[in-house]
């Protein structure tokens, strides 16, 4: 039987025919009329060449084809229905692994308290984080990278995204810096020593960009990978490091750094802060159990 030929509803009607061994009791029990389970009957014995069910007396007897047809449809509907209704997912039995792109600033300052509950619910699932960096779309694209929390002026249309939050530009100075008792005047800014962190996401082009609006460019003495780096050298050193706001905020003090705003004339709009993922596994059980924790831990 090909099954371009049936009504997939027609199987629902079969199995309480089959079941139920009349036309009555299956109509009610799949809230239809009597005359059109009688209808269905109709096609399903032009379907199968065979009466299905037959009155004895005052009863109605199912065929051997319809004994036949009883023992293996209950399994072939669970089969099917079990194609079209993801089953809930059980992290604590799954197995598997994912690449995750990120910042060194979530998996070192945000991402731990989760990564301890996750080995005590899903012990099976096995993690491996990279670097993010604005090349990686295609990685999600490819399947080399599942899930992504960066920052985005866009969202992609191939691509599933949730917004994590939004977030302003601040300075941070060490308590030695020249300019520690004095705003930063946008003069200030463009002729100081500056530090940047070249990895993790682009958080280098929004302020040349504002900067270049005003015919301005600043000094990018140095450039390192990691922003723990960064802090430790501007804990030193003379720079000024610019970064997102809730990044100076929360580990500024952490070193010792002053949180400065920027002047006031460098216009630069809010950063986007995304979880990202391919549309592919988008109905992904497994995918959806752990984007939803790491969007719950990421916005918090």
């Amino acid at each position: 039987m090909e099954l371009s030929r049936i009504n997939l509803n027609l199987l629902i009607s079969l199995y309480y025919l089959l079941q139920l061994k009349s036309v009555t009791a299956a109509a009610n029990a799949q809230h239809i009329t009597q005359p059109a389970m009688s209808r269905n009957l109709s096609q399903l014995r032009t379907i199968f060449n065979d009466k299905l069910m037959v009155r004895v007396g005052n009863t109605m007897h199912l065929t051997p084809r319809g004994e036949q047809l009883w023992t293996q449809l209950p399994d072939a509907l669970n089969q099917l229905e079990s194609l079209l209704i993801p089953s809930q997912f059980e992290p604590a039995g799954y197995h598997g692994e994912f690449n995750i792109a990120t910042t060194d600033f979530i998996t070192h300052d945000l991402m731990p308290p989760l990564l301890a509950t996750l080995q005590q619910d899903a012990p099976g699932i096995s993690l491996h984080f990279h670097l993010w960096h604005p090349g990686m779309m295609d990685a999600l694209r490819q399947g080399r990278i599942d899930l992504a929390a960066c920052i985005l002026d866009t969202v992609p249309d191939d691509i599933y995204g949730k917004q994590l939050g939004s977030d302003s530009y601040s300075c941070l100075i060490n308590r030695h810096h020249p300019l520690m008792d004095q705003p930063i005047t946008l003069n200030d800014y463009s002729t100081a020593d500056h530090i940047g962190i070249s990895a993790g996401g682009d958080k280098i082009r929004a302020v040349d960009e504002a900067l270049s609006q005003l015919n301005r460019q600043r000094q990018m003495k140095l450039t390192v990978p990691f922003i723990h780096s960064a802090m430790a050298i501007t804990q030193q050193a003379n720079y000024i490091l610019t970064l997102p706001t809730h990044i100076a905020n929360r580990l500024g003090p952490e070193y010792d750094l002053i949180t400065r705003p920027l002047p006031p004339q460098i216009n630069i709009p809010n950063s986007q802060y995304y979880l990202i993922w391919h549309q592919r596994l988008q109905g992904d059980p497994a995918h959806r159990y752990l984007r939803e924790r790491l969007f719950s831990s990421l916005s918090t």
